[in-house]
């Protein structure tokens, strides 16, 4: 199973990226870092001239040049390359490359530079690239810390919102209507929804929404066994996918009937009321929308304390 993508890269590294192609008339110049299992390498940052560059696919670690740098942690200097380009691991189809350098950024991932041009990078253009290799570890470094402050204030806020609305609601309406609006700029994504779960625990109503795509299915019960809020209803655990391929089975939310398909970034967390499962807290959306481990944390925990205002005040269905 391919591990989790790290954080997309801001602006910045992008910049930086398209400085060094310019600098050493790269055909290719990445930089790839690990995922969170230390299994794969994802482009986060990337100027290539090929229609065959794989910015949608993640390399293995140990997996062609790229591969072999981040796993061993050394670098490769390649003169007159000779074999395929896919053996880089870059790129879908041959390329014609002629030069490649890959250097190991830390721990982190790796800077790649390559080109069709010429047989050779010169001393000078080696030493960019490693000075580079550095420069650009202690912006991702930087950038990362401030992503997790940013991170930690917007689950402040959550949790200030969603503990708000459970303490001062007048009627269930408004807490619904809260507590979907409280998730869903969380989040990010235009759609935020609560199902709950049927006695007999078979089936579940679609509780609430927040955003028109499945609003018609506002009071309506559907089977556990279906779509993805069946999942984590069966499962009792969250799941999260971002860029969603229409999947037999798996394509859909909550019914293979709702008015509209391709969502690319979906979350669903169990709602626990002491350890018991009352329902599904849930969001979807048409952009991409990559979701952080601590972001799906905290609406798991922000979704304990859901659940509890649910079952206190005798609002789950079952």
């Amino acid at each position: 199973m391919v591990g989790r993508r790290p954080v997309r890269a801001r602006q910045g590294l992008k910049d930086a990226v398209d400085l060094l192609a310019n600098l050493t008339e790269a055909f290719t110049a990445a930089v790839f870092l690990k995922d969170h299992d230390n299994k794969y390498l994802y482009p986060v940052a990337w100027h290539s001239l090929s229609r065959s560059f794989r910015s949608d696919e993640p390399i293995r670690l140990g997996e062609g040049l790229v591969g072999y740098v981040a796993k061993h942690g050394v670098p490769v200097d390649v003169d007159r390359y000779q074999q395929s380009s896919e053996a880089t691991g870059l790129y879908s189809a041959d390329e014609g490359i002629k030069a490649f350098v890959g250097v190991p950024m830390g721990e982190m991932g790796v800077l790649v530079v390559d080109t069709k041009t010429r047989q050779i990078f010169g001393e000078r253009e080696k030493k960019t690239i490693k000075d580079f290799a550095v420069f650009m570890g202690q912006m991702i470094v930087q950038q990362e810390a401030m992503a997790r402050e940013a991170l930690y204030g917007r689950i402040l806020d959550l949790m200030y919102e969603v503990e708000n609305a459970a303490l001062s609601f007048s009627d269930s309406r408004q807490l619904y209507a809260e507590i979907l609006d409280a998730g869903r700029r969380f989040t990010g994504l235009s759609m935020s929804f609560l199902c709950l779960l049927h006695p007999g625990r078979k089936q579940f109503v679609v509780e609430a929404v927040d955003g028109p795509s499945v609003s018609t299915l506002r009071g309506r019960s559907f089977p556990v066994s279906q779509g993805l809020v069946g999942w984590v209803l069966k499962e009792a655990k969250p799941l999260t996918q971002s860029r969603m391929r229409p999947l037999q089975g798996k394509s859909y939310l909550i019914t293979p009937e709702e008015p509209l398909r391709g969502y690319n970034a979906f979350i669903g967390v169990p709602l626990l009321a002491w350890r018991r499962l009352v329902g599904v807290w849930a969001f979807a959306g048409q952009t991409e929308r990559i979701i952080d481990e601590e972001e799906e944390r905290a609406l798991q925990l922000v979704g304990h304390r859901v659940a509890a205002t649910l079952e206190h005040y005798c609002l789950t269905s079952s």
